[in-house]
């Protein structure tokens, strides 16, 4: 009798965390491009969540392949816990890292239905934005008049929120060198 409690016990939290986890499969996105966004940087590792990136759950358990190398991917995925990059700054040769919690800065699964987490690193500092649901040539969640532009320059005409650093003010970031060059020269009142 005491061996049967058990197994319904074990199986009752099983399938407890099973559909726990299925409430966290969302479809949503986690995107980066640091060539164009932060092009002075070597990422050297990065893990989203307990995903397994392009790997299989062998790979990583024999030591073939290590979990979570992170990818530009989109559709019905676990919604992380957190984000881990770590990168090197090609000037200095100095490595940083950070691990930002997600759990407590994501909206809710079902809010997050088709955004998309985006980071990117400037001045050896790691921002990650939500970059909100869009239709193409649609207005869907463009940014609202007279509010300033946030997050990654290809992102500019979106309301994107900076969910790390926190109480980052508003500011567009990355993109290639020529936009960098004329939101300088905005900045300064000239031109470029």
């Amino acid at each position: 009798m005491r061996r049967l409690f058990f197994i319904v016990l074990l199986t009752l939290a099983m399938s407890t965390q099973h559909a726990c986890s299925e409430d966290r499969v969302v479809f949503h996105a986690l995107s980066f491009d640091l060539d164009i966004d932060s092009p002075g940087i070597e990422l050297l590792d990065c893990q989203y969540g307990e995903t397994l990136g392009p790997s299989t759950a062998h790979e990583v358990a024999t030591g073939m392949a290590r979990k979570g190398r992170c990818i530009n991917m989109a559709g019905s995925i676990l919604l992380g816990d957190f984000l881990y990059v770590k990168w090197r700054d090609k000037m200095t040769g100095k490595v940083y890292e950070e691990r930002v919690d997600l759990k407590s800065r994501l909206p809710s699964p079902k809010e997050m239905q088709g955004q998309t987490i985006y980071f990117l690193v400037d001045d050896n500092r790691l921002f990650v934005y939500l970059v909100p649901d869009r239709d193409i040539g649609g207005k869907r969640n463009h940014l609202p008049p007279g509010k300033p532009a946030n997050g990654p320059d290809i992102y500019d005409y979106l309301d994107v929120r900076t969910i790390y650093p926190d109480n980052e003010p508003p500011k567009v970031r990355g993109g290639s060198q020529r936009a960098r060059a004329e939101r300088d020269a905005a900045a300064q009142g000239g031109k470029p």
